[in-house]
């Protein structure tokens, strides 16, 4: 597999701001050269990023710190998609643009949307491994998905519930602060809920005079992704509602391509489509054993396997280890790195 898990350095606005004097010294232990915080297209490694917020909350004693640096983030920061996204006349309009082309702002992380019930449920999943240092991340990630729909909509939206599937880091208090509603923890992913109604709800957009720079971007964004097919299939794959039943013919239509065409295109990489089905299917597995409460046995299930033996084999062949012993591995890994 070839992809690179980065993102842009626009995602950490404001870090300086909130590291204050120490902002340089977290860089540098981070193994991030401080003067790519001077460009906001520069791309850092997700792992990177992830252990610097880990750092810099510790360091300076601030539990939500990962939240805090969120609070600094606007539609600015996502480039030009901003900009499509200002021109968007719904949030709905606005996720599914940003759904697409968001990999081009971090290739290490995914959205989804379901809708049930009267209720809208933003699903946050990630393609890289998972790692016990990530938390400050994650919660930086969904505050700055909120930040970003409040400034869309022009009013400070509340959510109906937050979820992480990680345990409380900080005070309730702050998580109050910062959201303004209820928020749970070891949950089975990272989400927000909200009315199905503010998703259709027409909005005021700052629409520009000239259309045609978006234009422009998702013409550069789309001639961008059809570079990178192998992202464009793992993002298709992660939507799915199960992966039981995924398929070349189903990615190829979505991908508004004939299978066969499909097909030619991944031997021209050297790329073979079960194995981008399997490797979603560790990396969704190692995302539940980490994140929830599943037994292995109706994980096996949910994933698509004939059994639990086939689902064993193919998690140690990838991983090393079985899927009880990963997960206790990676549990005792998190209670370490605990404050």
């Amino acid at each position: 597999m070839t992809i690179r898990y980065v993102v842009r350095s626009a995602a950490i606005s404001g870090f300086r701001v909130e590291a204050g004097d120490a902002a340089d010294l977290l860089l540098r232990k981070a193994g991030i050269d401080p003067a790519l915080l001077d460009s906001e297209d520069h791309q850092i490694e997700i792992e990177q990023l992830q252990r610097l917020l880990a750092e810099a909350a510790e360091h300076l004693q601030r539990p939500d710190f990962g939240m805090r640096v969120a609070q600094h983030q606007g539609i600015e920061m996502l480039g030009l998609l901003g900009k499509v996204l200002s021109n968007a006349t719904t949030l709905q309009e606005a996720f599914g643009i940003a759904q697409r082309y968001m990999s081009l702002h971090s290739s290490a992380e995914h959205w989804q949307l379901q809708t049930f019930a009267g209720q809208v449920h933003i699903i946050r999943t990630e393609h890289n491994n998972p790692s016990p240092h990530a938390r400050q991340y994650h919660e930086m990630s969904v505050a700055a998905f909120l930040r970003v729909a409040r400034l869309l909509l022009g009013h400070a939206q509340r959510p109906l519930r937050v979820t992480f599937a990680h345990s409380r880091i900080g005070a309730l208090r702050q998580y109050l602060n910062h959201f303004g509603c209820e928020v749970l923890f070891d949950q089975e992913h990272d989400g927000l809920v909200f009315p199905e109604a503010m998703f259709s709800a027409v909005f005021n957009s700052t629409r520009s005079d000239d259309g045609k720079e978006s234009e422009q971007y998702l013409a550069n964004a789309r001639e961008r992704l059809q570079t990178s097919l192998e992202l464009q299939i793992r993002n298709l794959i992660t939507e799915q509602p199960g992966l039981q039943h995924i398929s070349i013919d189903t990615i190829a239509a979505q991908l508004g391509l004939h299978p066969r065409s499909l097909q030619r295109r991944l031997q021209e990489e050297q790329i073979r489509f079960r194995d981008l089905v399997q490797d979603a299917r560790i990396r969704m597995a190692c995302w539940h054993l980490q994140a929830s409460r599943c037994d292995v046995t109706s994980l096996s299930d949910r994933l698509g396997y004939s059994d639990l033996s086939s689902f064993s084999r193919a998690f140690k062949r990838r991983i090393g280890v079985s899927p009880a012993k990963w997960r206790q591995q990676f549990r005792q890994a998190a209670a370490v790195t605990s404050p």
